[in-house]
């Protein structure tokens, strides 16, 4: 099949709605992601993540030394890893429509290593349509992915929500809309460049000290935790840490002949390209009604995850977290993370705290909220030397 130029975008039909409805709890092919979930977990893919993708410096990820002493036993990886093995982005039946990754629900039940084999398949398990004040008709389609390693074990069950929303046909009125007072970038003062830095500079990472479920009390505050101002550089920093990422060059045009729905073409330059180009040109963001170039939405699940292992160190386990995208996240941004302790209890032998958490730009816009459960070892029980010893 030949790939068609899209040099018209389409608005969503009834025809496309049933195709979608028609695949609903249907497991997809995702040879998208070939061969990601057929090569085993190496310390690089790890450290790359965490370092480039997430912008975290942990040594339990990145240094194999310092996690053979941990209480780990060995090198693990941030849970949101397993978004290079399957994006989670689970969103068929809609040809041409761009779609806009709203936020992911993950329940995590054992540690990613080094050697694993992640293995995964998905499905769409509901779809919903919408009308808002940023677009005219749209659809969520919500995914379920499921990951398995390489001994059978559920490791992490993710649910996505994907927008499915036409492109703004080169600033007619469809698309997003309302977000026309952020076309240019925001200005710092030196004061406010020098707060970032410090923060930088002086974050608090628990490590190797046990945060005892003992010891935590509701109210307590995680953060903050900077991350900005948003560049270019961060957003391909970010593709970099990838395991899979869009294919340059010949690969690119392959993929445009598998899948010629997915192609954009530049008024200006006339040059196709894949439509998540938008992420680093501004021209591409405008075609969705983005003012300009925006950050990956899984990046803010990072930095989620982040502020919350920060706070809760290395002998700490994420069961859940789950993030809702608010408002797009520009170039040129910076994103302060903040928590609080929102609730403890055990279920069996486990210690659970419940966290609250969002991020909030320089313009005071609350732009992700979230939540987790965090596992936490306890002074009378050590209930995660089990899963410590189970993936060993």
């Amino acid at each position: 099949m030949t790939a068609s130029i899209v040099t018209k975008n389409p608005d969503i039909t009834d025809e496309m709605v049933k195709k979608a409805q028609s695949l609903v709890g249907v497991w997809l092919r995702r040879d998208v992601h070939v061969p990601s979930y057929t090569e085993s977990i190496a310390p690089v893919d790890i450290r790359r993540w965490a370092q480039y993708s997430m912008g975290d410096d942990n040594p339990l990820y990145s240094d194999p030394e310092y996690a053979a002493h941990s209480f780990w036993g060995g090198q693990i990886a941030p849970p949101t890893l397993l978004y290079t093995i399957d994006s989670t982005i689970v969103a068929p039946g809609f040809r041409g429509i761009q779609w806009i990754y709203g936020g992911t629900r993950w329940q995590n039940y054992t540690p990613i290593r080094v050697g694993d084999k992640i293995t995964a398949r998905a499905r769409v398990i509901g779809m919903h349509e919408k009308f808002g004040k940023h677009a005219n008709r749209f659809f969520v389609q919500i995914g379920q992915t499921v990951y398995e390693n390489q001994r059978g074990e559920v490791v992490s069950i993710a649910e996505s929500d994907v927008l499915r929303i036409p492109r703004s046909n080169s600033g007619k009125n469809s698309g997003l809309r309302g977000f026309e007072d952020r076309n240019k970038p925001p200005t710092y003062t030196d004061e406010q460049l020098e707060a970032i830095k410090h923060a930088y500079l002086t974050e608090e990472r628990r490590a190797t000290e046990p945060r005892y479920w003992d010891d935590v009390q509701v109210g307590d505050e995680l953060g903050p935790l900077v991350k900005g101002p948003l560049t270019l550089v961060d957003v391909m920093a970010f593709y970099s840490g990838r395991r899979n990422t869009y294919p340059p060059l010949k690969l690119a045009v392959l993929e445009r002949e598998r899948h010629p729905g997915n192609v954009y073409q530049s008024p200006t330059t006339r040059i196709p390209m894949h439509p998540a180009a938008g992420h680093m040109d501004n021209e591409i963001a405008r075609e969705i009604g983005m003012p300009r170039a925006y950050d990956q939405g899984w990046q803010r699940a990072n930095w989620g995850c982040h502020l919350i292992t920060n706070w809760s160190g290395d002998m700490s386990f994420v069961e859940s977290l789950s993030h809702k995208l608010l408002a797009p996240n520009l170039v040129g941004d910076t994103t302060w993370m903040k928590g609080s302790v929102v609730g403890k209890r055990t279920i069996g032998n486990r210690h659970l705290v419940d966290i609250e958490f969002q991020g909030i730009n320089q313009d005071d816009r609350i732009n992700v909220v979230g939540t987790a459960t965090v596992r936490l070892p306890s002074k009378d029980v050590n209930d995660l030397f089990l899963l410590s010893d189970r993936s060993k």
